[in-house]
């Protein structure tokens, strides 16, 4: 293989003679003067070989980066002949062009995507000295050719699926007279996961059912049915569509969403003693229930050092509001920790038992909530299934949101997702055709 055949292979250039080569050492740059071969110049019309040459335009292409060459320009000769069967003249078409970005070949457009899977727009923008504006767009166009290709893996296990909420952004209301006000009205996105993959399998947006359910369209009406365990936080909406649409599901309320509403419900008697300790200026136990300790207080006690556990059983001398809520959180724990169905609803009851003698507003409130779930609940004591997998996707996407400091166009942030967190990547979808002549959006 000699010189300039290697070139054009590695830049994924086709159809062309190299006539020219320059190299600036100093700004790691190449220029490359390509000219269209005669005898490759056919009509974009009815496919046949021009009769004629017009002229030949000459444009600046810019194409994937060559070793230590950053930069790597293209001086294109460019035909534009005439077509004796249909009697007019066209520009030759080349295929390595990229078809809606014609400033850039496809092996550019294909590097720098698969760049931006990983990265932001405006950092790809600094390793290839391009445009942000130009990379933002490219990106868009890139994701929603690849998403006409989305499918999931054939190996996927539909038989247990979670769902959740991630928060978009938050916009501000306005008020009758066209002014901003106060309050903000948050936003979100709604992720299917499938925890056994650990991928996001397609999302919408909003908050709602009809969120979810299209969500879950990415599902065939067999896999559907095929769904077994369904794991959700007490959302009632995410709840009413899976009965609706995967009827053979059994919802199950994960552990984590319970242990942050009992959390919830020991904070607000924790406030309260608080200002009591406060207000009788308790040193010791103003200090230790301060905000900060929240979440020492309803660790379990194989999590806790000696020094804490010394401080904490102080607390619970002193403070006989705070012992309770402790023994109320303590015990919920234990009910989840039963194996069986039988064994979950025995302490339970006795829960519930302490709930009417404590009388504390708060763990009643959440007792009734825990009424209207049980049959959820007792789902997760039987399967164990939780929604960590997509607790964990989560922190990935805040993370994502920060990185591009905040999204406002929400199709391009749920493609985002889909394309980090799911299958609309290069790891997925087969994209080295896309090297070399891409398909056209549909």
């Amino acid at each position: 293989m000699d010189f300039s055949r290697a070139i054009i292979e590695f830049l994924g250039i086709q159809d062309v003679i190299i006539e020219d080569i320059k190299r600036f050492k100093k700004d790691l740059r190449l220029e490359i003067k390509v000219r269209q071969k005669r005898s490759e110049c056919f009509c974009p019309h009815c496919g046949l070989q021009f009769s004629s040459v017009k002229e030949w335009a000459l444009r600046e292409v810019k194409a994937p980066p060559l070793g230590v060459y950053q930069v790597v320009l293209l001086k294109f000769w460019q035909m534009r002949g005439y077509c004796e069967d249909c009697q007019c003249t066209a520009v030759a078409r080349a295929d390595w062009l990229h078809p809606k970005f014609e400033s850039m070949t496809c092996g550019f457009a294909e590097v720098a995507g698969r760049l931006m899977e990983e990265i932001t727009c405006e950092a790809v923008s600094r390793i290839l000295k391009s445009d942000s504006k130009l990379m933002w767009n490219l990106d868009q166009h890139r994701m929603e050719v690849m998403l006409q290709f989305l499918r999931l893996p054939k190996d996927i296990d539909v038989s247990y699926l979670c769902a959740d909420e991630v928060h978009f952004r938050s916009i501000k209301n306005k008020d009758r007279k066209g002014l901003f006000a106060k309050r903000y009205t948050p936003k979100f996105v709604t992720n299917l996961v499938s925890p056994s993959k650990g991928k996001v399998l397609f999302n919408s947006m909003g908050r709602d059912s009809a969120a979810l359910t299209t969500a879950l369209t990415v599902l065939s009406p067999g896999q559907k049915l095929a769904v077994e365990k369904f794991a959700v936080d007490m959302h009632e909406p995410f709840i009413s569509a899976i009965k609706k649409q995967c009827p053979n599901a059994d919802v199950v309320i994960d552990r984590f969403h319970l242990a942050q509403q009992i959390n919830k419900a020991f904070d607000q008697v924790r406030k309260a003693e608080f200002k009591k300790a406060r207000g009788r200026k308790d040193i010791f136990q103003e200090g230790m229930l301060e905000p900060h300790r929240r979440f020492v207080l309803v660790s379990r006690d194989a999590d806790l050092s000696k020094s804490e556990m010394k401080l904490i059983d102080k607390l619970r001398l002193a403070n006989k509001e705070i012992q309770c809520s402790m023994l109320m959180v303590e015990y919920f724990h234990k009910a989840l920790d039963e194996k069986t169905v039988a064994g979950f609803r025995k302490v339970l009851a006795r829960w519930y038992q302490l709930c009417r003698n404590t009388r504390y507003e708060p763990f009643l409130k959440f007792a009734k909530t825990l009424r209207n779930y049980r049959k959820n609940i007792e789902a997760y004591i039987t399967s164990r299934l939780t929604t960590a997998v997509i607790e964990g996707l989560n922190n990935k996407i805040k993370v994502l949101r920060r990185m591009g400091y905040g999204y406002t166009n929400e199709v391009s942030f749920m493609r985002k997702i889909l394309q980090r967190c799911g299958y609309l990547n290069h790891l997925s979808i087969n994209t080295d055709e896309f090297f070399f002549k891409w398909p056209n959006p549909a």
